[in-house]
């Protein structure tokens, strides 16, 4: 790597650790790492998930569910194209039907992850379904309101349990980490 490409990725790391838990900073390094790897040797690297912490993207949307500050921060803030509610849960619903429902391939993960994270798909089904939720006509148009909703908190808080069981992080030791590093 050129002393530029290294000032970029520090740069990059620097910001990572910063906004999202450890887990994620080092799935997102990694995926840095292979990237770099397949732009300079020209092979992919095969993306074979066997397990439940290989599923990046659905464990990445259970944190983004779990925390409401990111969600106050950046749903419904870009408008169609930015992240917002529905696109979250689109992805999440979708991932953990392939995690959950495939004949194909056996995930590993343990029994309690495997009941945690349908107890979460199941709760937030409810809260799609449920006639009280706030309207969501898309593009993060009521976020705010979803964000608010009494239900929507209990999702969150038990999504913060399905996280630190899947990635092993503590959240909490990790926000306490960030607020005596800002001050």
């Amino acid at each position: 790597m050129t002393p530029e490409e290294i000032r970029s990725e520090e740069k990059e790391f620097q910001g990572d650790c910063e906004f999202y838990p450890p887990f994620l900073v080092e799935e997102f390094r990694k995926g840095r790492e292979e990237r770099r790897t397949r732009e300079k040797t020209g092979k992919r690297i095969p993306y074979n998930p066997t397990k439940i912490t290989d599923f990046l993207p659905l464990i990445t949307n259970i944190w983004v569910i779990s925390n409401k500050d990111y969600q106050v921060q950046y749903w419904g803030k870009q408008g169609q194209w930015g992240d917002n509610y529905m696109e979250t849960m689109e992805e999440f619903l979708g991932d953990v039907e392939a995690v959950l429902d495939t004949s194909d391939y056996a995930v590993e993960m343990t029994l309690k992850q495997s009941e945690m994270l349908q107890k979460l798909y199941y709760m937030v089904e409810d809260f799609e379904d449920d006639p009280n939720t706030p309207d969501d006509p898309g593009y993060g148009v009521n976020d705010a309101e979803l964000i608010k909703a009494p239900k929507w908190e209990k999702i969150r808080q038990y999504a913060k349990l399905v996280y630190e069981e899947l990635s092993g992080d503590d959240l909490d030791a990790w926000e306490k980490s960030r607020a005596l590093a800002k001050s």
